[in-house]
């Protein structure tokens, strides 16, 4: 039995497309270093949009992060010692 294979492909793409996050835009794997760079641009233009007691809110959270990473640390540091 021979049927036209044209008409059930014709919706499909001729070429493959790259993978777009539809959140950010990104279209770089996240698990390689070209998508951690663009995973930071994303997070980076996000919080300079920010303004008012938002940006205040996420400038605390970052900041405790940047703090819990330097005093985790010190206390590994001063373990190995």
């Amino acid at each position: 039995m021979d049927t036209d294979t044209e008409e059930m492909w014709e919706d499909e793409p001729d070429r493959p497309t790259p993978y777009v996050d539809g959140a950010w835009g990104r279209t770089a794997n996240p698990n390689t270093a070209d998508g951690e760079l663009q995973n930071i641009a994303a997070f980076s233009h996000g919080f300079t949009r920010l303004t008012g007691p938002r940006r205040r809110a996420v400038q605390v959270v970052v900041w405790m992060i940047l703090l819990g990473l330097i005093a985790t640390g010190a206390v590994a540091l001063v373990h190995v010692l």
